[in-house]
């Protein structure tokens, strides 16, 4: 048989532990409200999406031969993700990121960018869904 005062000491301890975790609960609800986890893809494409966007002779010339506009290489900076397997973030003096996304059309472009302080720099675009790549471009 359980002595009645200890029962009720261990009742009342609880409820107010569970009303001090509540209250807790909704402080820390209130302060971060709307701010969730960011991985460390989407941060770095932001990074790159924010900076200046500059043009390497070599992009250019893939993207005018691979038929990749300018708006299709933006779309897919905005809805893609960073391929890890394919980027070179040692390399210097620019890190390069290989960002895969689809472009509204369609396609599926990597675009390879150089992290270079201030300006994301576009290395070279590709078409994935191209089977044949008939470039000319040094």
């Amino acid at each position: 048989m359980a002595i009645p005062g200890k029962n009720a000491d261990l009742i009342r301890r609880l409820k107010f532990y569970g009303f001090g975790f509540c209250l807790g609960l909704l402080a820390v609800s209130f302060i971060y409200k709307g701010k969730g986890c960011k991985m460390p893809s989407s941060v770095k494409l932001e990074e790159l999406n924010y900076q200046k966007l500059e043009y390497t002779q070599h992009g250019e010339c893939r993207m005018k031969c691979r038929n990749i506009t300018e708006e299709e290489l933006k779309q897919a900076m905005k809805s893609g993700k960073v391929n890890y397997d394919k980027s070179e973030v040692h390399d210097k003096p620019c890190p390069t990121y290989a960002i895969e996304g689809l472009t509204a059309s369609g396609k599926k472009l990597r675009i390879v960018i150089a992290d270079c302080d201030t300006t994301s720099r576009v290395v070279t675009a590709i078409d994935l869904n191209m089977e044949n790549d008939s470039c000319d471009c040094k």
